[in-house]
């Protein structure tokens, strides 16, 4: 496996550092406004009053973020480990932009037979889905229901799978020679936390498990036979003008 961008992408990493930036200010925010209510004077106490609970709820909103955050680049690492399976014949590009987008692509694995663009998950709890439309909760001790956001992971590794094969048929006259074959992009959804219990009904993207990726890329029936020199320049192009 030949990897052509290594660590966490700009996109993921300004994420980080904007909340943890956020998250200190609101810490900031919270003290101030103990240390005013404390004063116990007129209009200061009044103040700290107002502050004290706007301060922590805006903190616990942006710390779960985070945590959110730093999830997703450990499962990423999973991800990119369980890939490192792949041969020399195969091209790991992890966490760019390709335009148009505004939001990374998890990872693009280019080989002999075909592309693949990869969005990892490392959500945990009960996840249900019924094509595009997902749901995910977790059980409390005491039996209450907690729902939790997810979004439509499926739409979205479509949507960098379509940004991605509009990408290359832009660019084709640096990668192909000859004719332009016909460009097809897998979608692939993985999950990497061992703590999610998946429910899937009628999924419109491949949806796998950590363990079963690298075998499925290998044994994937072709849409497309790339030579090892397109495979390549795919992969140089990509990096060329993704963020």
């Amino acid at each position: 496996m030949h990897t052509l961008k290594k660590g966490v992408d700009r996109y993921v990493w300004r994420n980080i550092t904007l909340i943890k930036s956020r998250l200190f200010l609101f810490l900031i925010l919270f003290i101030l406004a103990t240390m005013l209510f404390v004063m116990n004077k007129f209009p200061y106490a009044t103040i700290g009053v107002i502050l004290i609970p706007l301060a922590y709820v805006l903190g616990i909103y942006t710390y779960r973020k985070y945590v959110l955050w730093g999830s997703g680049v450990l499962g990423e690492g999973m991800v990119t480990k369980e890939l490192g399976k792949l041969d020399d014949s195969y091209y790991l590009i992890n966490g760019v932009t390709v335009p148009p987008n505004r939001g990374d692509t998890d990872h693009i694995v280019i080989g002999p037979n075909g592309i693949f663009a990869i969005e990892s998950k490392n959500y945990g709890g009960e996840i249900e889905c019924d094509g595009d439309s997902w749901n995910r909760h977790k059980v409390g001790k005491k039996g209450k229901r907690y729902e939790l956001w997810i979004g439509s992971p499926s739409n979205q590794v479509k949507r960098n799978a379509k940004v991605l094969k509009d990408f290359i048929l832009e660019h084709c006259d640096e990668i192909f020679d000859g004719k332009i074959p016909h460009i097809w992009v897998h979608s692939i959804l993985v999950f990497t936390n061992e703590n999610a219990n998946l429910s899937i009904r009628d999924p419109t993207v491949d949806i796998l498990g950590i363990e079963e990726l690298s075998d499925y890329i290998e044994n994937k029936t072709p849409e497309l036979i790339l030579t090892e020199e397109e495979v390549r320049r795919i992969g140089e192009t990509v990096i060329k003008y993704s963020k």
